[in-house]
């Protein structure tokens, strides 16, 4: 088992990340550099950008249960140098640019302010008076819709060039430390919480800067039945997203890629959200990802179009669909 150093590596955790207890128990474990986790990995980073296959000889792929708040984890953790080599190196700036750009759509923009209506309307003010924390901005896909509606938006993000582009996009950048010392309205995580290293302590201090009567929005991959998965068919060889993406694939490799190798460090079910919130001082107020709806009036074409979405929502209002969406409110 590597040890964590100055170079790219990795370090474990042996203890449960959220909780801190130590009643865990293996559910898998094979090497980085053998099928089927190395096919995966190749599937998934060998369209994005460049791995080095040295800095993974001999480390092992392990997730670990905790019994307590009931996560799944990887438990070999890249310290800060691989964490920087699989954000520049895996993953090209270049590739991801070009991604977050084709998510830029029109579609996208009503998805999002439909998303942001809602809970804006939860919130209960005036939208230049709400402020947001976009915890992780990324390319700020979701913060830039946020201003655009009235808010004052705080972010946060760790690179030099992810903060520049908050900066022309009109974003507050703030450092991390200083989410310590302020409160929002909405603290927002969107596909986020599982990349971290410690999701316990972030949580706890995310949770802290919840203003009261305000909401913690935890969007994180839906683990299905990951467990059992694991256990009786172990990884698969091919990546979610090399398939076309959520869409386009069964449910159960949507499960799979909750524990993305090296990216997606943490997956938690719906009893890790309850711990979480309970021990934070929150309570849940949803689980369904509800938009308001836009309808286009110029045709019957647009018209139809507007009905079917409207449909979908009402569908998903009344099924109330699992897709590790979580509404937190501080009371």
């Amino acid at each position: 088992m590597t040890q964590p150093t100055a170079s790219p590596g990795f370090s474990p955790r042996t203890a449960c990340p959220v909780c801190e207890g130590t009643d865990l128990v293996r559910v898998y474990t094979a090497p980085y550099d053998e099928d089927p986790v190395r096919a995966l990995m190749q599937s998934n980073f060998g369209r994005q950008g460049v791995i080095d296959w040295s800095l993974l000889a001999g480390v092992p792929f392990e997730v670990d249960k905790c019994r307590t708040c009931d996560l799944l984890f990887q438990v070999q953790t890249p310290n800060d140098a691989m964490l920087e080599v699989i954000y520049t190196q895996m993953i090209s700036p270049e590739f991801l640019d070009h991604y977050e750009r084709g998510l830029l759509t029109l579609h996208e923009f009503h998805r999002i302010a439909g998303e942001f209506t809602v809970l804006f309307e939860m919130i209960g003010k005036h939208p230049a008076d709400i402020t947001v924390l976009d915890f992780g901005v990324g390319q700020g896909r979701w913060a830039r819709v946020a201003r655009g509606m009235g808010a004052t938006v705080y972010v946060t993000e760790i690179g030099e060039a992810k903060k520049r582009l908050a900066r022309t996009l009109g974003l507050e950048v703030i450092e991390d430390e200083d989410i310590d010392t302020m409160t929002f309205d909405l603290v927002h995580t969107e596909q986020v919480l599982e990349h971290l290293v410690h999701p316990g302590r972030d949580f706890a201090r995310l949770a802290r800067a919840v203003a009261p009567g305000g909401l913690f929005k935890a969007a994180i991959p839906y683990r299905g039945k990951l467990e059992q998965l694991l256990k009786t068919k172990g990884l698969p060889t091919e990546a979610m997203f090399a398939t076309g993406g959520a869409k386009a694939i069964p449910g159960e490799t949507e499960a799979f890629a909750s524990i993305q190798p090296l990216e997606h460090l943490n997956a938690f079910s719906q009893a890790t959200i309850d711990w979480l919130a309970a021990h934070n001082g929150l309570k849940k107020v949803s689980e369904v990802r509800r938009r308001s709806i836009s309808v286009e009036t110029s045709d019957a074409r647009a018209l139809v179009r507007g009905a079917k979405k409207v449909g979908v929502e009402l569908v998903k209002a009344a099924m109330k669909p699992k897709i590790g969406y979580h509404i937190l409110q501080r009371s």
